[in-house]
């Protein structure tokens, strides 16, 4: 009759490690880049809007219809955050890039990015509606500018929370 040798216990270290990886670091590193893809192609189409809006007469008129709802010194907002927006997006796509190769630095860098954007998105909401101008249609923009800014808030808070889970955090642990 042979004796068989005990068994040994997992080591506790390394079984964590062995454990599949969360779905949301390929998820959210996929939406990471499909955002910024858009949020780069958006901004781009801004820049050109904006062009168009100098350099042609059906702009000048299009122009002239947003001054009149607008201050002058939303223009120069509109173009800065479009501008703004191609670097935001920039950085999104290589976080989603980090968070694909399983790195930790995608995701805390997407943290940032999350934490970022809620306060760019709130900020720069306060500061277009200080400068609209308070006639007839105020009311009806200004429930635009807040539908919008809801749905735009959805995504930085999915970041903040299913990537501060603990299983993700330990996955993602160098």
């Amino acid at each position: 009759m042979e004796t068989q040798p005990p068994p040994q216990a997992p080591d506790p270290y390394t079984v964590v490690h062995d454990a599949p990886k969360p779905a949301s670091i390929k998820v959210f590193g996929i939406l990471n880049i499909v955002f910024g893809a858009l949020g780069l192609v958006s901004s781009g189409a801004g820049v050109i809007f904006f062009i168009f809006l100098r350099s042609t007469e059906l702009g000048q008129e299009i122009y002239s219809t947003m001054d009149a709802q607008f201050s002058e010194s939303h223009q120069i907002f509109l173009q800065f955050s479009s501008c703004f927006g191609g670097i935001l997006s920039l950085i999104l796509l290589a976080f989603g890039v980090g968070l694909l190769r399983e790195r930790n630095w995608g995701r805390t860098g997407s943290l940032g990015y999350a934490a970022f954007q809620l306060l760019y998105t709130v900020a720069g909401t306060a500061v277009a509606m200080s400068m609209m101008k308070n006639d007839e249609s105020f009311i009806l923009t200004a429930g635009g500018t807040m539908c919008g800014v809801l749905f735009s808030l959805i995504y930085p808070i999915c970041i903040l929370f299913f990537l501060t889970r603990p299983n993700v955090v330990e996955a993602l642990k160098e």
